[in-house]
């Protein structure tokens, strides 16, 4: 079986956000749901030498973080209704929201917050890697 996944160079990531506002727009997420999430991490000092502040092992990166599709998905086995599922054809974990049930079973099981529960909807969604435009090499975020 195919394992897509994504490939994020960090260290070329500015942190801009333009990938989670992507994904937003495509999938029409509303203001507080983020299929990708960017986290700032950020550390170390100024001392003071005098008059003189000097930085001390100052660092800062960002983080880009969607599902992870995982090889065995905590989310596809605590699934009682079979909507989480893998994906054959590319390994990607997607929901099938007609048959979600909305048990949140999946968020629970998930150690990466990726399923999220949709109170409109009443059911589960999530980052699907948007497969359907994979096959194309135009995906959204990355």
């Amino acid at each position: 079986m195919k394992q897509y996944g994504f490939y994020i160079d960090s260290s070329k990531c500015t942190g801009c956000k333009t990938c989670q506002l992507a994904c937003k727009d495509y999938r029409d997420l509303d203001i507080k749901r983020n299929y990708r999430r960017i986290y700032e991490y950020a550390g170390g000092g100024f001392v003071q030498d005098g008059d003189t502040w000097i930085q001390k092992d100052v660092f800062s990166y960002y983080l880009s973080i969607a599902c992870n599709h995982c090889s065995n998905p905590a989310c596809v086995k605590v699934c009682p209704s079979g909507a989480m599922h893998k994906r054959k054809e590319d390994g990607l974990v997607a929901v099938n929201e007609d048959i979600c049930i909305g048990c949140r079973h999946c968020e629970n099981a998930c150690p990466y917050g990726a399923p999220q529960y949709s109170k409109e909807k009443g059911h589960m969604t999530k980052c699907d890697g948007c497969y359907q435009r994979v096959a194309e090499a135009n995906s959204q975020c990355v």
